[in-house]
């Protein structure tokens, strides 16, 4: 049996295929969905996670079906870059999908972490999340715990373990 090695196009080329199918199965769910739905807003502090160190994210639920919700997030962050005090801002991106009917959800998420550096350059990472979130239906007030891997896939494949803690609030308006 003959072991075949992935060079780095063909990995990109996957991750990239796999991205396409996340993206096609989010749309035929809010194609075929509901028609009802919330337009809940939320503000959230992470410290680590997808951010880096630490990001400020918005995030605004986008469509609800039964026990899955879906939702965007868009951060911004500032982090130490190289070894001679440069400086990155960083756009953690991402789509999530709450699963849960209740209080407690699993959250599931994939995007892409956009940084721009002091010295003129960019870089991207995709960023993942796994974790657990905690939010009451009679509460603004959430919390959040997951496992949030950085990979790195231009240069060469890495990916960096890394998780989050967050703590956030909720704006709702309820519209049919």
């Amino acid at each position: 049996m003959e072991e075949r090695r992935i060079s780095g196009l063909e990995h990109i080329n996957h991750l990239m295929k796999a991205k396409i199918t996340i993206i096609l199965i989010l749309v035929s769910q809010l194609i075929f969905g509901q028609t009802e739905r919330s337009k809940r807003k939320s503000v959230y502090l992470e410290i680590a996670g997808s951010g880096g160190f630490g990001s400020i994210n918005y995030e605004k639920l986008f469509h609800k079906k039964n026990s899955m919700e879906y939702t965007w997030r868009a951060g911004l962050s500032i982090a130490p870059i190289g070894r001679n005090n440069k400086t990155g801002i960083v756009f953690p991106l991402m789509i999530n999908a709450l699963i849960g009917k209740r209080s407690h959800k699993l959250e599931l998420g994939l995007g892409q972490g956009i940084t721009v550096t002091t010295y003129g350059s960019f870089f991207l990472l995709t960023t993942a999340a796994v974790g657990y979130r905690y939010q009451p239906a009679t509460a603004n007030w959430f919390y959040r715990i997951t496992y949030t891997p950085l990979i790195s896939y231009l240069v060469d494949f890495q990916v960096q373990q890394w998780g989050g803690i967050s703590i956030g609030y909720t704006f709702i308006n309820k519209t049919k």
